[in-house]
């Protein structure tokens, strides 16, 4: 566990030194954090029995759990009153995230946390701001008796803030996601379409940067160390370059 906390530490110290990599280095930088994310996921988790009950892929409710991660994504943009004008748009984050299921198989969650912002061409490397979201999962298969395939909606709105000097870059996010989870005791493989748009605004400039594309695909795995203990795991690729690394505790 010691081993696994200075990895991750030293990602996040050594962030500017991995955001200075040349520009055919994003994929690289990419997978560096992805490399520190999946050393300090795996070295942290100690062999136990694991329950198949809960995961952050579906519902099992009435439930709550908590969990904090850490991930990098990366996507094209392009300014609003101008497709050919394109830029890269990167960020890397840290979010803490509680989930209650009030009920059967509908979650609502948080996300609190920080992110910084950097655009590839326009030179803008944002320091550290406020990242926070809502969200919403209803189960739509099964709901009436037990099977190992979970179908799930998620839908979620995210907003992160970053700054560079004296000038203040907002990031708004809408997603919605059609999940498909498959549990195996301990695991829970999933993957699915994703629906992520978002809105840039420098200062009072609304709508100034948006995604060149909206649709994409994920896959990620639930992989419970304990009962209460678990991991999370997922990449995205089209409408945004991603990955993130979660662990948490289930009540």
């Amino acid at each position: 566990m010691a081993l696994a906390l200075y990895m991750v530490v030293w990602g996040f110290k050594n962030l500017k030194m991995l955001k200075k990599l040349p520009t055919y280095g994003m994929v690289l930088r990419a997978l560096l954090w992805l490399g520190i994310l999946l050393a300090a996921g795996w070295l942290g988790a100690a062999p136990a029995h694991a329950a198949s009950d809960g995961g952050l892929s579906y519902n099992i409710g009435p439930s709550f759990s908590v969990g904090a991660g850490v991930g990098y994504s990366m996507r094209d943009v392009h300014l609003s009153s101008n497709w050919a004008d394109t830029d890269v748009l990167s960020s890397s984050r840290f979010l803490v995230k509680p989930d209650i299921a009030p009920v059967r198989y509908v979650d609502i969650y948080g996300l609190i946390g920080a992110a910084e912002l950097e655009l590839q061409n326009r030179k803008f490397d944002g320091t550290l701001g406020l990242d926070w979201g809502v969200g919403l999962r209803p189960q739509l298969f099964p709901l009436v008796w037990n099977n190992p395939l979970n179908i799930t909606l998620d839908g979620q709105f995210v907003q992160t803030r970053s700054a560079d000097h004296n000038t203040h870059a907002t990031l708004d996010e809408v997603q919605a996601s059609l999940i498909f989870s498959y549990v195996m005791k301990s695991l829970a493989p999933y993957g699915g379409l994703k629906y992520d748009h978002t809105w840039m605004e420098f200062k009072s400039k609304r709508n100034e940067m948006q995604d060149k594309l909206d649709w994409g695909l994920f896959i990620g795995c639930d992989y419970f160390v304990t009962q209460n203990v678990f991991f999370n795991l997922e990449l995205t690729i089209f409408a945004e370059t991603a990955a993130f690394l979660s662990t948490g505790y289930k009540y």
